[in-house]
């Protein structure tokens, strides 16, 4: 179905929120909690989640250990304990058994957490929880192929985190799962949208991104999460790099661990035509990648080569745009085969560009070749009924883009 297609298409950076999303606050013992182990609590979760966005899995893990220390209630420890082992497989495809795995502790987690739910009064902190695993047991059951449950989950998350906020207004960090429940719905086709609007209330676009926005400013355990998602959409589907770029260079700065913030902000730079800070962010990965720093592997080199023949190309120098992006689909890889796919389609758009049409519509056709459901294809197949025929027009910060662009 079109939806997940458009989770796994977007797979990595879903483990990445959903990982970090459920990260949610809740004082060891709803009905005892006082000002000392609340404060302790957001102390931990807020270090520990720090941690996790930089990669950092042995620093989060030995933070999070220390919520056995305070957690009378007995499900923040289970909590953590799965997103630590889940976020360290991000390096990777997880395979079927590890999300079923984690599956099955979510399902045990919710199962604790509802008996409390049970037991007056209900808490927002408890409603946040129950929302935030509903919805990272949603992600895996799409991902995993189990979409009656999924579509189930959704509604969980939905309904806990409209509760919380219901019961607590001012509990922000609501908002960020409510944000990216209504931005990945507003992204489902239109021909599939009445069979989803039957089980799902539909999502909204400006809807998410205020939601998104109110995290990132007011949340306390999601506000950088919430930034993490915006600067996601922001140089995606959205393509408004103006606002990406602030997002890119905090992020960046505060997680330097995170090679994905690497490759985010070197795009921003790019289409906004500011080309020494793209080649500058391009000689940090570059540097990186040979020192296997920070979570750099040798199977990112050829997402290396596709961006900086995406900053060549940006720059309009075409003979090294192309001699990049011939490197890179020399450098196949199934882990990021949409790389390949981009570095074809734009290989066929410089051919275009160049008059060069059977050449342009040889290399749209490989790119249709490649194992992949990225956006890449969907332009390929585009000039392949009509040449490429825009050239590149640098924007200022002020203005936007309507060029394709994808990942970096």
């Amino acid at each position: 179905m079109e939806y997940w297609s458009y989770v796994r298409t977007k797979r990595r950076a879903a483990y990445c929120s959903l990982i970090f999303g459920s990260l949610a606050l809740l004082p060891p013992d709803p009905s005892r909690a006082d000002l000392w182990t609340e404060k302790k609590v957001l102390e931990l979760a807020a270090t520990g989640t720090d941690h996790l966005l930089n990669l950092d899995y042995d620093l989060a893990e030995q933070t999070f250990t220390r919520f056995d220390n305070i957690d009378r209630s007995g499900l923040l420890a289970p909590l953590y304990q799965a997103f630590v082992m889940l976020s360290r497989l991000q390096d990777r495809e997880p395979t079927r058994q590890e999300m079923d795995t984690f599956l099955a502790a979510m399902q045990a987690l919710i199962a604790k957490a509802e008996a409390h739910l049970r037991q007056p009064p209900n808490e927002p902190d408890l409603l946040l929880l129950l929302g935030m695993a509903w919805g990272s047991k949603a992600m895996v059951d799409g991902a995993r192929g189990n979409y009656f449950a999924a579509y189930e989950a959704i509604k969980q998350t939905k309904s806990y985190l409209d509760a919380c906020l219901l019961h607590q207004p001012i509990r922000y960090d609501a908002y960020y799962g409510l944000g990216l429940y209504d931005y990945t719905l507003s992204r489902v086709a239109w021909f599939y949208r009445p069979l989803v609007q039957l089980a799902l209330t539909p999502g909204n676009a400006g809807q998410a991104l205020r939601k998104l926005t109110i995290a990132s400013e007011r949340g306390v355990a999601t506000r950088a999460l919430a930034k993490l998602a915006l600067l996601q959409i922001y140089t995606g589907s959205e393509k408004t790099f103006e606002k990406a770029l602030p997002l890119a260079e905090e992020l960046l700065s505060r997680f330097p661990g995170n090679p994905e913030l690497y490759f985010q902000a070197a795009l921003v730079y790019s289409e906004l035509g500011r080309f020494s800070e793209a080649l500058e962010v391009g000689r940090r990965i570059r540097a990186n990648l040979e020192l296997g720093r920070y979570h750099f592997t040798r199977e990112m080199l050829p997402r290396y080569l596709q961006l900086m023949g995406k900053i060549a190309m940006d720059r309009g120098d075409y003979p090294a745009a192309l001699s990049f992006f011939r490197q890179a689909v020399e450098e196949p890889t199934d882990r990021y085969a949409w790389v390949t796919a981009w570095a074809w389609t734009r290989t066929g758009m410089i051919h275009d560009l160049s008059g060069k049409r059977a050449e342009a519509e040889r290399s749209y056709r490989m790119a249709l070749t490649i194992k992949t459901n990225n956006i890449a294809k969907d332009v390929a197949r585009q000039y392949l009924r009509e040449p490429y025929r825009k050239e590149t027009a640098r924007r200022s910060p002020a203005a936007g883009s309507d060029e394709p662009t994808g990942s970096p």
